[in-house]
């Protein structure tokens, strides 16, 4: 199992990880480099949680402007979990989580398989800066702690991208 969220925020590759590891409780990272891009890597219970910058052009035309991702794998053995279901539901959760608790734009995909062929849309999550914590959902004047903008249109995915 592996979610992808995209990152919009101005701060830097390890305050952002700082942020990351302290608002999930995570262990301390620690500063890798592959083929010259840097991340940080954290390690806990069979999960790898990668926040790296990525490069303008090996991102999709959706989130061009998100350069930074955060990777969470799990690998589950001997197991007959849908581990599908658990990415679908996890990945708009954690999206929405460090939208609202690192104050940064979140971007995640869903993807649907239409005969052969892949289709993807993204979905972006942002703090509602007018939220009101001291009033409960229903009262007059309740707004969403979270922004949902509407998501972009489904689109066929490359073969390279599948990969």
């Amino acid at each position: 199992m592996s979610l992808q969220i995209c990152i919009k925020t101005h701060q830097s590759l390890q305050q952002l990880a700082t942020e990351i590891r302290a608002l999930l409780n995570l262990p301390p990272f620690t500063n890798q480099s592959l083929v010259g891009a840097p991340y940080c890597q954290f390690e806990t219970l069979g999960m790898f949680v990668l926040v790296q910058r990525t490069e303008e052009d090996e991102r999709d035309p959706e989130v061009r402007e998100y350069p930074y991702c955060f990777n969470l794998q799990s690998s589950f053995t001997e197991h007959s979990l849908d581990t599908d279901e658990m990415e679908y539901n996890l990945q708009p959760y954690y999206a929405r989580l460090l939208a609202f608790h690192l104050n940064i734009a979140t971007a995640c995909h869903e993807k649907k398989q239409i005969g052969r062929h892949w289709q993807v849309r993204y979905h972006y999550f942002h703090k509602n800066q007018t939220w009101n914590e001291s009033l409960l959902f229903g009262e007059p004047g309740w707004e969403p702690a979270v922004i949902v903008s509407p998501p972009t249109p489904w689109r066929t995915m490359m073969p390279s991208a599948l990969m």
